[in-house]
């Protein structure tokens, strides 16, 4: 079997985080996988001015450090020399890897340490929305590379730039059109992402193998079942950027005779609802902003509430609402259709604008005893991604 890379450069990049995006999760998904599937298996990260090789027995070293359950080593003399370039804990990590790499290189040297230490034919692989410019394809192929694999998260700085930041949709757009030149097939966190990606890929002539695998989902650290917490809580959980729609919940909230817990970093473009956190008589009464919750503390925050909220415009998968339901926790959302692919028909959707639909819908889980999720429902597992994922690597 052809040596395999996996692209870990964003997990490298989130290192001054706390806390774990949707797609950082997956990536560290498949570095647990790739860690534990053993064999020639090379893990590749973009660093300051180049690049880190890392073997297995390397990765094993970083793993905790991603993980956070060990630190980041001390800045090497690269990163004093060029400190002002990144923030601290990228510098630390970035030392980290250079410390225990099987091989570093400038940018320009990527393909010739590749040729080098990986058989040729080797299978890349990137799933983090990190380090897909044009240039890294190039070097890729010119590395030997048989076959290139990439996953797509969503689409959503093409279909709602007015979500994103200013610069996010023409180079995501770059990115893309640069990623699926180069690969041989796209993987794709739910059939609606993948839907909607060709429309776009179509409108570019490109046409790489379409492989749509549900993600999995790992449980929360969940607490036993508990009853509903008094004053009744509700919990919506994500980045407080527009496209999360907590504008609509704020906005009819003084009419709600309970508290919303607010669980997410801000964003961007959102000043108005930032205002309204900063200055609103609601907050600390009815209203609570947590920046940050531990696993465990989030669990026990939706241990206890009515309902998960999640009134989102887009989305490609759907993380939260699958936790919550895996904890018996009722889920109010927006009529999506990944949410729908991924969750069927436990959820109570509504249109993320139809503002007296979620006024009625809040009221009447109010209103009555909190609903039970059954307990027999089956939700998709990374057993079942890495099977499928196998299959094709591996045919």
């Amino acid at each position: 079997m052809a040596d395999l890379l996996l692209d870990i450069s964003r997990s490298i990049s989130r290192a001054p985080f706390d806390y774990a995006t949707g797609i950082d999760r997956v990536e560290q998904a498949y570095i647990e996988h790739f860690i534990a599937a053993g064999g020639r298996v090379w893990f590749l990260s973009r660093v300051l001015k180049g690049y880190a090789l890392l073997d297995q027995a390397a990765m094993k070293t970083i793993w905790p450090m991603i993980m956070r359950q060990s630190p980041w080593q001390k800045p090497d003399l690269i990163a004093r020399l060029f400190s002002h370039k990144l923030p601290e804990a990228v510098n630390r990590a970035e030392s980290s890897l250079r410390r225990v790499a099987r091989s570093t290189c400038l940018r320009a040297g990527l393909a010739k340490m590749l040729r080098k230490n990986l058989s040729k034919g080797f299978t890349y692989l990137n799933v983090g929305h990190t380090n897909r410019k044009a240039a890294l394809w190039r070097a890729i192929k010119a590395a030997g590379a048989g076959r290139k694999l990439a996953m797509v998260h969503d689409v959503i700085p093409l279909d709602f730039p007015e979500f994103t930041r200013e610069d996010t949709a023409q180079r995501f757009e770059d990115e893309l059109k640069a990623t699926a030149s180069a690969c041989d097939a796209l993987i794709y966190n739910s059939a609606d992402t993948a839907a909607k990606s060709a429309r776009w890929l179509d409108k570019w002539g490109l046409y790489p193998e379409n492989l749509p695998i549900l993600l999995g989902v790992e449980p929360l650290p969940a607490p036993a079942r508990k009853p509903a917490a008094e004053p009744a809580e509700f919990v919506i959980l994500g980045t407080i950027e527009p496209r999360k729609n907590h504008a609509m919940l704020l906005d009819i909230w003084p009419d709600i005779p309970a508290e919303l817990h607010i669980v997410g970093q801000r964003g961007w473009r959102n000043e108005p609802v930032f205002a309204t956190l900063d200055r609103s008589d609601m907050i600390g009464k009815t209203v609570f902003e947590h920046a940050t919750l531990s696993d465990q503390a989030l669990a026990s925050r939706l241990a206890g509430a009515r309902a998960l909220l999640f009134p989102s415009y887009a989305e490609g998968f759907g993380y939260p609402l699958i936790e919550a339901l895996q904890m018996g926790i009722p889920v109010i959302c927006s009529d999506l259709a990944c949410f729908r692919e991924i969750a069927g028909d436990l959820p109570i959707y509504l249109s993320p604008d139809d503002r007296k639909a979620w006024k009625a819908a809040i009221s009447a889980a109010l209103a009555a005893p909190r609903a039970i999720v059954p307990e027999n429902v089956e939700f998709p597992t990374w057993e079942q991604h890495f099977a499928k994922l196998d299959m094709f690597l591996y045919k």
